[in-house]
């Protein structure tokens, strides 16, 4: 509409007029395209997905290279992607690599086992977790990336098994690590447990990066961002990874959209991290 158009009529009164012509002809064609098209517009504005390449995932690494991280977990690692992308970015570094489900850790083991980074790369047939012990979880054969630790995903065939876990404090402990340099969690829900299974080390700041999902899977687990924010806030700067740059800000309610996204969190011990990451 005109610019002058707009200022007679008022903001607040064209939208009433839009609510009121959307609403009353919501069934039409034109309207769901219009719904189709603006529903996509806002779902990539938000960055909602799981695209390593292209969520800011790979560019959070790349910006990350000149900080030469030696020791970095790869939670959910499924068959070492991430893993593979941390060791070229860090040469030096050495990966923890952990993925619960023994068929899909199967793979990850033959895949690693011949590449050149079989050296960088400890495996664990392990999940980690708030507690120790074990855990019925789910494996999905078609899809293993879905293996988590409540039934969804009824579209596919579900394997149950019983999963072993650790705390990440009792992980550390055992293989003498005092401190963790990059934290990647991506376990379909979980990873809030994770979190809190590194309770000792998070509140010594003793990890300085972190990078976990969040999404619709939280309506489930009942584990909100606000959680997150909650557990970490004092002592770490938490924000949306975005393709370029990592949007770091406080909480707010309406942050709670339940898109599949990734956040990052830097310990507030290194601000020339979050300063390289906010750029």
């Amino acid at each position: 509409l005109p610019i002058c158009l707009v200022r007679m009529i008022g903001i607040g009164r064209l939208k009433n007029i839009a609510r009121a012509v959307i609403g009353s002809h919501r069934r039409s064609a034109a309207v769901r395209t219009l719904h189709r098209a603006t529903s996509f517009v806002e779902s990539a504005y938000s960055n909602e997905g799981a695209s390593f390449q292209s969520n800011g995932e790979a560019a959070l690494l790349l910006k990350l290279r000149s900080a030469n991280f030696r020791i970095a977990f790869d939670v959910g690692a499924n068959f070492g992607d991430w893993s593979a992308e941390a060791i070229a970015v860090w040469p030096n570094c050495q990966v923890h690599a952990f993925e619960v489900a023994p068929e899909t850790f199967q793979r990850l083991t033959e895949r690693v086992g011949i590449s050149e980074n079989r050296n960088h790369v400890v495996m664990n047939c392990l999940g980690l977790s708030d507690q120790q012990g074990t855990r019925k979880m789910f494996y999905f054969p078609q899809h293993p990336e879905l293996t988590c630790d409540l039934p969804r995903h009824d579209s596919y065939s579900a394997v149950p098994f019983d999963a072993q876990l650790a705390t990440g404090d009792e992980y550390c402990d055992e293989h003498s690590i005092d401190s963790v340099d990059f934290l990647k969690i991506d376990v379909e829900g979980a990873e809030f447990r994770v979190m809190k299974g590194f309770s000792e080390r998070l509140s010594a700041q003793k990890i300085h990066c972190m990078q976990f999902e969040y999404g619709a899977f939280s309506t489930q687990t009942r584990f909100l961002l606000g959680d997150y924010y909650s557990l970490l806030s004092q002592s770490y700067w938490i924000g949306k990874i975005f393709p370029t740059y990592v949007d770091f800000q406080d909480y707010h309610w309406t942050m709670e959209d339940f898109r599949f996204s990734n956040y990052c969190c830097v310990s507030k011990l290194r601000p020339d991290l979050q300063k390289i990451l906010a750029a």
